[in-house]
Order: structure tokens, then C-alpha cells, then sequence
């Protein structure tokens, strides 16, 4: 260190005068060497103090990715705990590293997503039959999924909104009973985009939830509840929702209900169903069945599908008839 100093105030100083003060001679030379030599001691301690910050911030980053990665692991030897109580805690842990690290996001979203689709796989799957479907026995009133599987369905639907690559995979799940509705959170939960093909969702209260361009294809909703859902965009198409609750501004705009089962829906309108993809094999209740709203967009729907192929996004809504 004092030979840094030395340095300094020696060459350093001497370099940074420049011919200028070498051109002074007695007490102006030292006086001007001085004031040369101050502010280079002055500079040199500020670039020590930013050096000493600079290692600080990247000592104190280090730390705390240790700690999120220590976090991390241990919440991920939880998951795989034979005790519910111990997977429960994981999963909330999980969701405190998520929230606290943008770059662990996509990593517990795939985590959490992979663990419900293990712990609740629905490994029974009814195929629909000929022009129907074969409805599987009501489950008992009061029926939920298991707590674990309850509290990480919670923490998927309300993670932090950021800018995601992959859309939320729960395939073939069996979540029977779940309740995630509006009520219960802060702001709707967010189940939107999410891969929910052959998903075991009957009985489900799900009112409110934003399922926005969500994949529900051959999904069992029956008897669910809907009420102000954004189903939007979302893929029904031969889902059964049978005995669902549709109204209270359930939105259906884009909707894909090709061959969808609405027999006995409730609350679900003409209005509603004119901005759906709608066929021949939509099974609807009576009354709508023979609206002339609903008759004029099946027929839309149909020409459309013809024209761009059965690819196509869903047509323009459909005006009510005069």
C-alpha cells in the first residue's frame, strides 16, 4: 500500500502535471505539485470506494442466488416427501423463489406443472362414443383434490405475470372438485393458455377464471361451474360440458365448441354461442338448438370452415337475424 501511495505521488503526479508545472520553479512548482498531487489521492480514493461497492453488489448478488438456489433445492427434495404437510410447504416455497427470482420463473412453473400432472393423472379417459359421450358417475358432493395438488394449482394461477415462453402444461390431469374461483384471489386466476387437454375438471367451480386461450379439447367439465369465466380463444372442441353453468357473463368469443356436449347447460345464450366455433356436432339444449341465431351461426361456422379449412380461426361473430 505505501508503495502504491509512493507511486502516486510521485510518477503519477509528476505524469498527470504535465509540462506546466514542470515549467515553475521554486514555491509555485511545489504549490502546483501539491494541488496535482491532492487531486489525484482524491481520485484514486473514489475509484476505490466504486471498486469496493462494485465487489460489494456482486458479493451480495452471489449470496442471495446461493441462497435461492440452496431454496430451490431443498423445496425440491420436499416434493418428492411421503408427508402431505412437508409437499404442501414446498410448494409455497417454490412460490416465494419464484416470486423473489425472475430467472427461476419458467423453471417452478415447469416444476409445479410437472408435479400436479404425477400426483393427480387422470389415467381413466372416457372416448366419446358414436354421436354421443359416455358420462362418468357424478363424484361425490364435496369431492376436492388432495391439498398438495390444491396448493400448487393455487400457485400457478396466481404467479407473478411475466413474459412466458411455454404454455402452463396440465394434461390428462384429474382435478375433480378444484375450486379456483375470482373470490378467492386477489385478481382472477390465471390458468389462461394452459394446456388442459383430457383434464378431469367436473364439478369444478372455476367462476371468474381467466381460461383465455386455454386448450380444453376433450376436457370433462361437466356440472362445472363457469359463471363470468374468459373463455375466450379457448379450445373446447368435444369437451363435455354437460350440465354446466354458463352464465353470468361467461365470455365464449372465438371459442372453439366443435362437436362440444352442452347438453343441459345452464345460463348459456344465443348471444354467447354467436362468436363460437359451432358444427354440426355441438350438442346444444333444445332451445338453442332451434334459435334461429344459433341455426344462422352454425351455418356460418360451417361455410367458413369450408372456405379456410377446419384450421381456421372462428369466423367474425354472427349479427342476430331480423
Amino acid at each position: 500500500m505505501l508503495a502504491f501511495i509512493l507511486v502516486l505521488l510521485g510518477p503519477v503526479s509528476w505524469l498527470v502535471a504535465g509540462g506546466t508545472v514542470r515549467s515553475l520553479s521554486g514555491k509555485e512548482q511545489a504549490d502546483a505539485l501539491n494541488a496535482v498531487r491532492q487531486n489525484v489521492l482524491a481520485a484514486a480514493g473514489g475509484a476505490a470506494v466504486l471498486l469496493g461497492l462494485g465487489y460489494t453488489a456482486r458479493t451480495y448478488h452471489l449470496s442471495r442466488r446461493g441462497q435461492v438456489t440452496g431454496r430451490f433445492s431443498t423445496a425440491i427434495g420436499q416434493l418428492a416427501s411421503d408427508k402431505l404437510e412437508e409437499r404442501v410447504g414446498a410448494v409455497f416455497g417454490l412460490e416465494h423463489v419464484m416470486a423473489e427470482s425472475s430467472q427461476e420463473h419458467a423453471t417452478v412453473v415447469s416444476v409445479l406443472s410437472a408435479f400436479v400432472r404425477e400426483r393427480a393423472r387422470r389415467d381413466a379417459v372416457l372416448a366419446p362414443e358414436g354421436s354421443g359421450r359416455q358420462h362418468q358417475s357424478a363424484p361425490p358432493f364435496g369431492t376436492e383434490p388432495p391439498a398438495d395438488i390444491r396448493a400448487a394449482m393455487e400457485v400457478l394461477a396466481r404467479r407473478p405475470e411475466r413474459e412466458e415462453a411455454r404454455r402452463i402444461d396440465l394434461r390428462r390431469t384429474h382435478l375433480v372438485g378444484l375450486i379456483m374461483r375470482s373470490i378467492d384471489f386477489d385478481s382472477p386466476p390465471r390458468l389462461a393458455c394452459a394446456y388442459l387437454t383430457w383434464a378431469d375438471l367436473r364439478l369444478a367451480d372455476l367462476r371468474g377464471a381467466d381460461l383465455r386461450g386455454a386448450v380444453l379439447n376433450s376436457a370433462d367439465l361437466s356440472r362445472s361451474l363457469l359463471s363470468g369465466a374468459l373463455l375466450d380463444g379457448a379450445g373446447l372442441a368435444r369437451a363435455d360440458l354437460h350440465g354446466a353453468h354458463l352464465g353470468g357473463g361467461t365470455s365464449l368469443l372465438g371459442a372453439d365448441l366443435s362437436g362440444t356436449d352442452l347438453t343441459d347447460a345452464r345460463g348459456v345464450t344465443a348471444e354467447q354461442l354467436s362468436g363460437s366455433m359451432l358444427d354440426g356436432e355441438t350438442r346444444l339444449p333444445p332451445d338453442l338448438a332451434a334459435d334461429p341465431w344459433v341455426r344462422a351461426r352454425i351455418a356460418d361456422c360451417t361455410a367458413w370452415t369450408d372456405q379456410h379449412g377446419p384450421a381456421a380461426s372462428p369466423p367474425p361473430p354472427t349479427a342476430r337475424p331480423s
